[in-house]
């Protein structure tokens, strides 16, 4: 059979044809089915792009109008591995059929001799951009956090916090599918980046998938193992500052099962830093403050992740998998504050301990049904899956407070416990069916439920008792429930050099919010909105497409920003939350077009958004210079933007990528100070690189800027940053040696201003970012056949794996 497919190989390699055009069909290498949308190019002897088309629905593809000569053929497709072979063309005037292509997903099979071609750092697909990361080397040695940071629009700031195009709406899936454990804090550190595949960005996902979050989708894909046999990886690195993480993650396929087992640990220190300077002038006094900020967080987090895959029948599967995370860890700060008079002079100064020790601890549970049909064209796939999540924390807090020349004023002794815990259910049910050679329709139905239970006290210390009290006045229980039901239907297509889709999706939400204590207060919001998504694509040339579409989309507020609990962690600075919130619409439109060139890719875009009742963080100023800051909903706002993505090899050992995002903000709306009208421009830009050294060593930087930029009440500073990173491969290139510096100028700072009521701010904080780490990783395979292709949809490009 080998020596069959090696002939069959060597045939396809060397085929001469005699036509003035080919034409032919593309099919999946496992499984035989056709694949719809495929890239077919032709190249000349010097490597140029001459002409290009993709496959229909039936993987039929035909390149017509070509001269005589010899030419290279390549056939790609978004999780494939690319081929290519060379033919030769006569002047004959009907174009010759060339045998099937099969194209295998991933890399190549060890016991196969191909010719591939090196995937494009960036794909565009109808909905999405598509940035193969496997060449990284954050991804030989860091975590998923490390590679949304080399991602052209997205920003990771020092909290962990990812935008996309500015925004914090950003929504995670894990190979497609929804995750309750990307909403918990940190996931993406639990996430060893040389599992990751390829990032693929939907700025507007279709209707198939959750509408939630302004900024769009984040689909994150695992590479995964198919071959029978045994597979193993194994991954450790160091940083400097007591910094380790380490994961193994192994695969066993045999008959029908696939199994796989991932075990992962990671211990972080790191420091924070920062300073905030306030002035207040009102009208019967002024004064200043001055905050310094010295901490250091301390976390440990250990998770393990169990599957299997049972190969009911050639058409069908069943799938269960689970994970289970656990960690702890505790926060330290001394805060000093230095308070002034209206003259500018010294008048105390407070020393503020505070300690927050907290564990975590989660679990999801899933299985997955999906099969096809004895008419082709048709499939149906079903799941089921369950999470839940609890945190315990502690935040004490010990001041101390003196005068300026040094009498003790007193003090104080506070602690506040909390336990925040939270299930989801979600079912859900998708099917999908060819109509005719050229159309496809798709329609399913989602449910999701969740349950939230949050108890947080807040305790004073009697110094006559000894002991500390409850002050119910302050304390909270609070619980939210939130219903969404969803359905929706998708129809798409090609026709000539248009390709189509357009959908609708309704859903009807039922949300309670209930202050237990210490009111009783019951809040309800339950409303029913649709939301539509159309996207066009029109091919001008081979080397040129354009790309237009719109989606509507919604911005849920979450538990954190309803629950009315005050936050006293920051005596001067409160933080509370609004249970009147609304949802926040979105209306997304989008215009972009790709160029292939020569030795590059170039792709621009302009994009709008229209916002109503948006979310917004906002700060009032209460007696005593106190500020409290909570979440409202501003009238409207709009965005206008416009995107550059530009990849460029000038050598085979040189890859660069550029990108640069600019986008106007105009918010409007009324708040307890008066009217909000705020507009400003922002503006972010990166530039990526690698280079390959001698001794087969492997270089990278990441050059990242982002621009100031306003909010309701103010604006925040820019700032920047730069990494670099080397890999060498050894054992056979088995395994591999990685060295990366983050943040080599020390320069990832945050900083933000606002004025608001008389009371002028200003801050500037740095989390520990100029880090050292070494890593090791090391890849055991012992395959037996040849892959087999999951009927459970592991791609992750499918818009029907969520919805």
């Amino acid at each position: 059979m080998q020596r069959f497919l090696f002939l069959c190989f060597l045939t396809l390699l060397f085929t001469s044809v005699r036509a003035q055009g080919v034409k032919g069909t593309l099919t999946d290498a496992t499984s035989g089915e056709p694949l719809s949308f495929a890239n077919v190019s032709i190249y000349d002897s010097n490597q140029k792009l001459i002409k290009g088309t993709s496959s229909d629905l039936d993987g039929r593809y035909e390149i017509r109008d070509l001269a005589a000569g010899t030419y290279r053929l390549e056939a790609s497709f978004l999780g494939y591995a690319a081929q290519s072979q060379q033919i030769t063309l006569t002047d004959d005037k009907e174009p010759m059929e060339l045998p099937a292509i099969a194209l295998s997903e991933g890399g190549n099979d060890l016991e196969e001799i191909t010719v591939t071609a090196e995937r494009a750092v960036m794909e565009l697909g109808l909905d999405r951009k598509v940035f193969n990361v496997e060449k990284s080397i954050a991804a030989a040695g860091g975590n998923g956090e490390d590679l949304l940071r080399e991602i052209p629009s997205i920003t990771v700031d020092l909290e962990g916090n990812v935008s996309l195009r500015g925004s914090e709406g950003v929504r995670f899936l894990i190979n497609g599918k929804p995750s309750a454990l990307t909403q918990q804090e940190g996931f993406l550190q639990t996430l060893t980046a040389s599992n990751i595949e390829r990032i693929e960005v939907l700025t507007n996902p279709g209707a198939q998938f959750d509408p939630e979050g302004t900024a769009g989708l984040v689909n994150i894909v695992l590479k995964q193992k198919r071959e029978d046999g045994f597979n193993a990886t194994v991954n450790l690195n160091a940083g400097t500052g007591n910094k380790f993480d380490g994961s193994v993650d192994l695969n066993w396929r045999k008959g029908r099962f696939n199994s796989t087992l991932g075990v992962n640990g990671r211990y972080d220190e790191r420091y924070f830093r920062g300073f905030r300077e306030q002035s207040a002038t009102f009208a019967d006094t002024s004064y200043s403050r001055y905050f310094t900020f010295d901490g250091l967080r301390q976390s440990q987090r250990q998770g393990f992740n169990l599957g299997t895959e049972y190969e009911l029948s050639k058409r069908g599967s069943l799938a269960l998998s689970g994970s289970y995370r656990w960690g702890e860890g505790e926060s330290t700060n001394l805060r000093t504050t230095d308070f002034f008079n209206d003259a500018g002079e010294l008048e105390r100064t407070s020393f503020r301990n505070e300690a927050e020790p907290q564990t975590d601890n989660n679990y999801e549970v899933r299985m997955d049904y999906q099969t096809t049909f004895a008419k082709p064209g048709r499939s149906l796939s079903a799941s089921l899956q369950m999470s839940e999540s609890s945190r315990e924390e502690v935040e004490n807090y010990e001041e101390f407070i003196f005068s300026d020349t040094g009498l003790d004023l007193g003090g104080n002794r506070q602690n506040s416990p909390s336990i925040n815990g939270s299930k989801q259910y979600l079912g859900q049910i998708d099917y999908s069916q060819q109509i005719g050679e050229d159309f496809k329709l798709e329609a399913g139905w989602r449910s999701t439920l969740q349950r939230l239970d949050n108890v947080a006290d807040f305790n004073v210390f009697d110094e006559d008792l000894g002991a500390f009290y409850k002050v119910d006045s302050n304390s909270n229980r609070f619980l939210y429930d939130e219903d969404v039901h969803a359905v929706y239907a998708t129809f798409g297509g090609k026709v000539d050099k248009v390709t189509f889709s357009g959908g609708l999706r309704a859903e009807q939400v039922y949300t309670t919010s209930e202050l237990v204590e210490p009111t009783g207060e019951l809040f309800t919001n339950n409303y029913f909105k649709v939301y539509p998504s159309v996207f066009l694509g029109y091919s001008l040339s081979e080397n040129s497409t354009l790309q237009a579409s719109y989606s509507r989309r919604v911005n849920r507020p979450r538990d954190r920003d309803l629950n009315p609990f005050v936050d006293r962690g920051d005596p001067l600075n409160l933080r509370t939350g609004n249970p009147f919130l609304l949802p926040e619409i979105i209306n997304s439109y989008e215009l972009n077009v790709q160029q292939r060139l020569g030795r590059g890719t170039f792709t621009g875009g302009v994009y709008y958004r229209a916002k109503s009742d948006l979310l917004t963080r906002v700060t009032e100023t209460l007696p005593g210079g106190v500020q409290i800051g909570t979440r409202a909903n501003l009238d409207s706002g709009r965005d206008y933007g416009v995107e550059l993505i530009g990849t460029f090899r000038p050598t085979k050992k040189l890859d660069l990528t550029a990108s640069a995002n600019g986008y106007r903000t105009e918010l409007d709306g009324t708040l307890e100070e008066g009217t909000v009208q705020a507009d400003g421009f922002k503006f972010d830009a990166r530039l990526q690189g690698s280079y390959e050294l001698p001794w087969d060593v492997k270089s990278q930087f990441t050059y990242y800027y982002r621009s100031p930029g306003v909010t309701a009440q103010g604006q925040f500073n820019g700032f920047q940053g730069l990494d670099l990173g080397f890999r060498k491969p050894i054992l056979d290139d088995l395994g591999a040696i990685t060295l990366r510096v983050t943040d080599v100028f020390n320069q990832r700072k945050f900083g933000y201003s606002t004025e608001i009521d008389g009371l002028v701010t200003s801050s500037e904080f740095q989390r520990e970012s100029r880090i050292l780490y070494v890593g090791f990783q090391y890849s055991l395979r012992q395959v037996k056949g040849k892959p087999k292709r999951s009927q459970s949809g592991d791609r992750g490009d499918d818009g029907g794996t969520d919805f």
